[in-house]
């Protein structure tokens, strides 16, 4: 459970991120769209961050849940809002669109905070794991009416600019931030929707990183198809963090099958997970200075190879 909480917090920050790279490193005429974007992956990151509270959270620690319980449902309503927005926007009908659904969000949202019960009826903090007891009611089928609804207008939008956009490059853009799109959306709809209704919850974690499967799959096309005009700096910059954050997630994978494989399937104290992850990003910041003193070596060596008086003797 340390490790995916690890992940989790891992995946948020690059999710906040990189929202905010694209939105003060995009031009002014894609500013709104951005705008957009940024709001998804602060969304996002709230969401991811709840469901790490949810995760690891203790009986003593029932008062406080509440809120975290109730923002994992209302993020989630939002994060789609936003998408919707960063890819309809543009159009009249997109407009319209987003502004029907993000109505319907928040009447649903309001619903949620002013009276949870109707809901979910309990929370129970164990430490076998935690989990909600659902209340299969009106708001319940709202809120699951709502993704529903939302999540096909969504690739529907994305298929649709697929149709109609002349340009290869855009075409190539939507089919990609589509297809992520409804991947990611599939395991959201499993782990975090269907399987809760079974008191399954200890997949929800895996919504969050197929997220990141959405958010990369953006990242892909803004830097491949320009789907939206940034600054190479920003790039380069967008690039190094996620380089970094995917080899940091890599890494603690592998460091945390390896312990389970020597010690008999324990895992890592959230200690010891943190200490390494720390120490992997040291040696990741530091790889600039080693690459460079390794080349200072191999001219040093090649220097002394081509020697002329070496040679003459």
């Amino acid at each position: 459970m340390q490790l995916i909480v690890i992940l989790l917090a891992t995946v948020s920050v690059l999710t906040f991120l990189s929202g905010a790279i694209v939105f003060f490193g995009s031009s002014k005429g894609d500013r709104v769209r951005s705008a957009w974007y940024f709001l998804a992956a602060i969304f996002a990151t709230v969401w991811m961050s709840s469901i790490s509270v949810f995760l690891i959270a203790k009986p003593d620690m029932f008062d406080s849940i509440i809120w975290h319980v109730n923002w994992t449902f209302i993020s989630a309503i939002f994060i789609d809002v936003a998408f919707l927005g960063y890819g309809a926007w543009a159009k009249k009908y997109g407009k319209t669109a987003t502004i029907v659904f993000l109505i319907l969000g928040l009447i649903v949202s309001g619903a949620i905070l002013i009276n949870p019960s109707s809901l979910y009826s309990d929370v129970i903090l164990s430490t076998t794991g935690n989990s909600v007891i659902m209340n299969i009611g009106p708001l319940y089928f709202s809120y699951i009416a709502f993704f529903g609804t939302i999540v096909p207008a969504i690739i529907a939008v994305f298929f649709h600019q697929f149709l109609k956009s002349r340009s290869k490059r855009k075409r190539s853009g939507d089919i990609v931030t589509m297809m992520s799109f409804g991947a990611s959306s599939t395991v959201v709809l499993i782990a975090n929707l269907i399987l809760p209704l079974f008191s399954n919850w200890n997949l929800i974690w895996l919504g969050p990183l197929a997220l990141a499967v959405t958010i990369l799959g953006v990242y892909y096309t803004i830097l491949r198809y320009r789907i939206l005009n940034l600054s190479s700096i920003w790039l380069r910059i967008f690039s190094y963090i996620i380089m970094v954050a995917l080899i940091a997630i890599v890494y603690m994978i592998i460091f945390s099958v390896i312990f389970a494989g020597l010690f008999r399937g324990s895992t890592p104290s959230i200690e010891v997970i943190i200490l390494n992850f720390i120490m992997i990003l040291i040696f990741i910041v530091l790889m600039p200075a080693i690459n460079s003193l390794m080349d200072s070596i191999k001219k040093l060596i090649a220097g002394q190879n081509n020697d002329p008086e070496k040679d003459q003797k």
